[in-house]
């Protein structure tokens, strides 16, 4: 899609002061989430259906989905399950390409410490649902993720998933359970029942209610030699790795340019697919293509549009409920309403008292 520019104005950027964009997940991460359902016997495939998820998509592991539409993935799978840990527990399920090449690069670093310098330079392979970052300790060293999903009770889960399934991980390259020296979690201490379930996991002190969630472990773990290094294998990866980054950075430049379009048509309504594509110059076929070689669907963009700019009209707007509709080009308040309760669990209503509460 080079041929489709956009210039920039105050007016056509209005998703920039919104709530945090979600991002992308990998089909592998993605798989993680299902493979975990499937075992509990989850009907996963109306779940999908329900969320208009693709399957089609998930069968090609090169393929990403938008943040949002993995953020109602989580919700729907964690309000089926009778699990309150889903997330901790899809950690059981972590395999190298589950983290996509980022997976198959660490495999092949020489030591744990060369391994988890790949992390920040790659991890938008697996998805930038969230950030990390690294401290130096002394003798100890911290890894620290910070998740952006905006539902708390599936960034929950997403934390979980993540500590859980890095430590997994690195326990596999490693081929011996060496142990953290401390976990940081940022939520409420829980029950002890479900204290003894991370403790079961993690193998070390848990802290609760801190301001971060990481990882902090002895700084001479970091020269533990992995088993299947293969430099020149590395090199090769790396190489491959950094192609891949340069596409996704412009499919999200792409996704950008149209979710920028669509916010400014809706009070129109001129912000359907053909819409759309007429405001590029392009065919409604030709802008499918696109979206397709993109992992992306032109409706999961128009809804995440849709809920930045309802959530953030919600805090900080003080238009009613069926102004707001308006302004995001439904034609009809209870058609806002239903639309709304299904990617949140929430009413306009009950959402904009949360955040007053």
């Amino acid at each position: 899609m080079k041929n489709i520019t956009v210039k920039a104005s105050a007016e056509d950027t209005p998703l920039t002061d919104l709530d945090e964009n979600l991002g992308q997940a990998s089909v592998p991460a993605v798989k993680q989430y299902l493979q975990l359902a499937t075992e509990q016997q989850l009907d996963t495939d109306a779940i999908c259906q329900r969320i208009g998820l693709d399957q089609a998509l998930l069968l090609d592991n090169s393929q990403h989905i938008t943040g949002l539409l993995f953020q109602q993935l989580i919700a729907e799978l964690i309000s089926h399950s009778a699990d309150d840990l889903f997330g901790l527990h899809t950690a059981k399920h972590v395999q190298p390409g589950s983290y996509s090449v980022l997976g198959y690069i660490s495999m092949n670093c020489e030591n744990l410490g060369q391994a988890i310098t790949k992390i920040q330079p790659f991890e938008k392979l697996v998805g930038d649902m969230g950030t990390s970052t690294f401290a130096d300790l002394g003798d100890k060293v911290k890894i620290s993720w910070h998740c952006q999903f905006t539902e708390l009770n599936v960034k929950r889960h997403m934390i979980d998933n993540c500590l859980g399934s890095w430590l997994t991980f690195a326990r596999y390259l490693v081929n011996q359970a060496s142990n953290p020296s401390e976990i940081l979690l940022s939520r409420k201490t829980p029950a002890l029942s479900q204290q003894n379930e991370y403790q079961a996991v993690f193998k070390c002190p848990i802290s609760y209610g801190q301001s971060e969630n990481a990882i902090i472990f002895d700084k001479a773990l970091l020269s533990l030699p992995l088993n299947k290094g293969d430099q020149q294998l590395l090199s090769t990866l790396e190489s491959h790795a950094q192609a891949l980054i340069s596409d996704l950075t412009t499919e999200a430049d792409i996704a950008t340019q149209l979710q920028n379009s669509i916010a400014k048509s809706l009070k129109t309504g001129s912000f359907h697919q053909q819409d759309i594509a007429e405001q590029f110059g392009i065919s409604t076929k030709t802008l499918q293509r696109r979206l397709t070689a993109s992992g992306v669907t032109f409706q999961a963009l128009l809804d995440e549009t849709r809920l930045q700019l309802a959530k953030a009209h919600l805090a900080k707007s003080k238009l009613n409920l069926n102004e707001i509709s308006i302004e995001l080009g439904f034609t009809e308040p209870r058609s806002f309403y239903r639309w709304f309760n299904k990617l949140t669990q929430k009413t306009p209503g009950d959402y904009r008292k949360s955040l007053q509460s």
